[in-house]
């Protein structure tokens, strides 16, 4: 079945096939992020007579934020060319295109959603409490990009956190049959910018290391960065998920990308 989001005074209405269907509930947001890595060290910190170095290599870490652009790595030079503007502002992810582009990715924040839908129905089973509204808030469960498949956005985040949120009705099943739910749902991505490891690695030709690339920001010449996002409000409707296939719901989102033709 397909559905639409649209946006009305006080709150978000659901349209079926361009008609009004129902009101959608409200979800909770994004859970607290866990703490952030330490970093290298403090912004700025280090002494300025020994940033030459630091200064000599920034001009090649620009270089490899234009190479990696010229090779389709996007999201890498969007994020690197972040770090070295220096601002130190978040930076918001768009994780409806980060699920479209990774299938893995999808399928992990599929079992999050899916785990806290089976915990509701559970609880309603035993309880004899159906047709109650129960909002969710999962945990953060840690997610590495894949270095060779998605290259991109492996250098652009490597490393974050997942989470969903959202709100869970569990209808009451008829004798023996197995319960249905109605779920509106969010995933939540989250990540600090920073180059704490002793890895070193190419981008787009360009070797770096993590020490060469977390100096800039002990030298003051960039800035490590909170980046987060928020997928669109999603709906799922069926059985109780127990495989942990909910089938993720909402448009691609190409946009400001190579696949992009305005771009």
């Amino acid at each position: 079945m397909n559905f639409l989001m649209g946006r009305v005074e006080g709150g978000e209405m659901l349209y079926r096939l361009g008609e009004r269907f129902s009101m959608a509930p409200q979800i909770p947001g994004m859970p607290t992020p866990l703490p952030d890595d330490s970093g290298q060290a403090p912004h700025g910190s280090q002494p300025w007579y020994s940033r030459a170095d630091d200064i000599a290599f920034a001009e090649a870490a620009t270089a490899a934020v234009i190479a990696a652009d010229a090779q389709g790595l996007t999201h890498a030079s969007k994020h690197l060319r972040h770090y070295l503007d220096n601002s130190g502002t978040d930076l918001i992810l768009d994780p409806d295109q980060i699920l479209n582009d990774d299938s893995t990715l999808k399928r992990f924040a599929e079992d999050i959603v899916a785990r806290s839908i089976l915990k509701i129905a559970d609880q309603a089973a035993v309880s004899n409490s159906y047709e109650n509204s129960i909002p969710f808030q999962s945990g953060w469960d840690g997610y590495t990009f894949d270095s060779s498949s998605q290259r991109d956005w492996f250098l652009a985040i490597g490393s974050m956190h997942v989470a969903a949120s959202g709100v869970v009705t569990v209808h009451r099943p008829d004798n023996g049959a197995q319960p249905r739910v109605t779920v509106y749902y969010a995933i939540h991505l989250h990540d600090r910018y920073n180059w704490d490891g002793q890895k070193s690695t190419k981008i787009a030709g360009v070797n770096v290391t993590d020490l060469q690339l977390g100096a800039l920001h002990t030298a003051g010449l960039a800035q490590e960065f909170e980046q987060y996002g928020s997928s669109i409000e999603k709906l799922y409707e069926g059985v109780v998920p127990t495989n942990g296939s909910i089938d993720l719901q909402g448009p691609e989102n190409r946009k400001d990308t190579r696949a992009d033709p305005t771009r």
